[in-house]
């Protein structure tokens, strides 16, 4: 049936095969680029952000996105230690952009950006203890920051498409709370480059 998709009567026909099976691997392998393009095909792209109650490192309540509408918005999700293992390879080089601003054009980008470690079921009992060691760790510029969540969050991995546990999740959201731009896994310069084109 995939002959016929692509353009050719038969897997029995000899003619043209070769040509056939070229013009196959090369929408294929289009397909293939298409669907790695970090943030693309996204279904959670252009949907609001779902609606999220916490509490960051200084002890501030914050409900998301209300509390983050009129700027664009950088959100890293995770729900596991492994997960926030990679997320954290996303702080700094966030902090150093736009927190921090250490960068000659950075001060011109003006983000709100919040880093959300999960707790849900079995990691509950943790939240406590795990919130008290992150602000022991974490420099004071950077806990407003930190949003720390408890409750369910099968809501939040239904509609943010959160599929693995072990992996977090990076959103862009518009100054109206929408998703224009997600991701996953740990930070690398093209995600990074990914992100500043939706800002600009």
């Amino acid at each position: 049936m995939i002959y016929h998709v692509f353009g050719c009567k038969s897997v029995l026909l000899r003619t043209n095969s070769l040509k056939c099976m070229k013009n196959i691997i090369l929408i294929l392998f289009t397909l293939v680029l298409f669907l790695n393009i970090p943030g693309q095909g996204s279904a959670q792209v252009g949907k609001v952000f779902p609606a999220l109650t916490g509490e960051t490192l200084d002890g501030k309540p914050i409900v998301m996105p209300d509390n983050a509408k009129g700027k664009y918005t950088l959100v890293g999700m995770a729900h596991s230690s492994d997960a926030e293992q990679d997320l954290q390879t996303w702080m700094d080089p966030i902090y150093q952009k736009y927190i921090a601003k250490t960068g000659l054009l950075d001060a011109a980008e003006d983000v709100n950006v919040y880093f959300i470690p999960m707790f849900s079921g079995s990691s509950m009992p943790f939240y406590e203890k795990s919130k008290k060691q992150m602000k022991e760790t974490t420099e004071k510029d950077l806990q407003p920051h930190v949003i720390f969540y408890k409750g369910e969050i099968t809501s939040y991995k239904e509609q943010l498409l959160i599929e693995k546990k072990d992996t977090p999740y990076i959103f862009l959201l518009d100054p109206a709370g929408k998703v224009i731009y997600a991701t996953s896994g740990n930070w690398t310069e093209a995600k990074m480059d990914a992100i500043d084109e939706k800002i600009q």
